[in-house]
């Protein structure tokens, strides 16, 4: 990496990761992006390209403590950015530990806000998957699961869950081969790009006939608020995950403007120093 410039490695998979890949171009940054699927690499291909100066990298997989720390060793980063999904705890977990064993190397966590309106009546929350597919297990009625492929296997407990459950989820090879293997098939196979809209949302919910809808709270740019206005009117309820107790951070504003100030102080640096 460039000597006279700070290196950056970000965790992206999220709205927010792309554009603060962006914002790093901007600023001429030196960065390497990390992402876990193919999926999320294919999404930021177009920002690592040869005429551009900044990202000199995407490197795809999913990484424990060890991995990152050696990672860390090798591309010998300033500033570390997890602008992971709210709900991925493991991984900020491993990237909050790796960072914590490199002296002097800078964590920023970006987290979006929650999402709003989500106290009408038909709301209901659970702690995380496993109670929700406890309680789903209790109730009768078709269910729309967008809470994608990765915990898709704890709802296989529910009682005939390949003709109730309407899995929706990336559009990827991988996403759908995984939902094939555990016994959806045809229209219970919904592999799509979010966000969705409120009018997306409500034809689903209808054209499938779904009393319930289970979500995680992605936050605006996640489409939340729209998740819980279509199931309003559609007459569902809305079974929403709760976020891990693990999600303090700051929002995309606060980041770019700490990337910001960051850049200024080395400027004033390299004229002074």
């Amino acid at each position: 990496m460039k000597e006279n410039k700070k290196s950056v490695i970000l965790f992206a998979g999220t709205t927010e990761g792309r554009q603060l890949a962006e914002y790093l171009q901007e600023l001429d940054r030196p960065f390497v992006i990390c992402v876990a699927t193919g999926y999320g690499r294919d999404l930021l291909e177009d920002i690592c390209r040869p005429d551009r100066t900044g990202c000199m990298e995407i490197r795809q997989g999913r990484l424990d403590v060890t991995e990152m720390e050696q990672m860390f060793d090798e591309l010998r980063p300033e500033l570390v950015i997890d602008a992971t999904h709210p709900y991925a705890a493991e991984v900020t977990h491993n990237i909050k530990m790796a960072c914590s064993k490199r002296k002097g190397l800078r964590l920023l966590r970006c987290l979006r806000e929650p999402g709003a309106g989500d106290s009408r009546p038909g709301v209901i929350h659970m702690p995380d998957v496993e109670a929700a597919v406890t309680w789903l297990s209790s109730v009768k009625g078709n269910i729309l699961v967008t809470t994608g492929s990765k915990e898709l296997a704890a709802y296989t407990r529910i009682r005939d869950y390949g003709q109730r459950i309407y899995a929706r989820i990336l559009p990827s090879a991988e996403a759908v081969a995984q939902c094939r293997s555990l016994g959806f098939e045809g229209r219970h196979i919904i592999a799509m790009q979010g966000p969705f809209s409120e009018e997306m949302n409500l034809a689903q919910l209808r054209e499938y006939g779904c009393a319930y809808l289970v979500t995680k709270d992605g936050g605006a740019a996640g489409g939340f608020p729209e998740k819980i206005k279509a199931a309003h009117k559609a007459g569902a309820a809305a079974v929403v995950i709760d976020r891990p107790g693990s999600g303090v951070g700051i929002s995309l504003d606060e980041i770019k403007g700490q990337l910001k100030e960051w850049m200024d102080h080395e400027r004033k640096g390299s004229i002074y120093g």
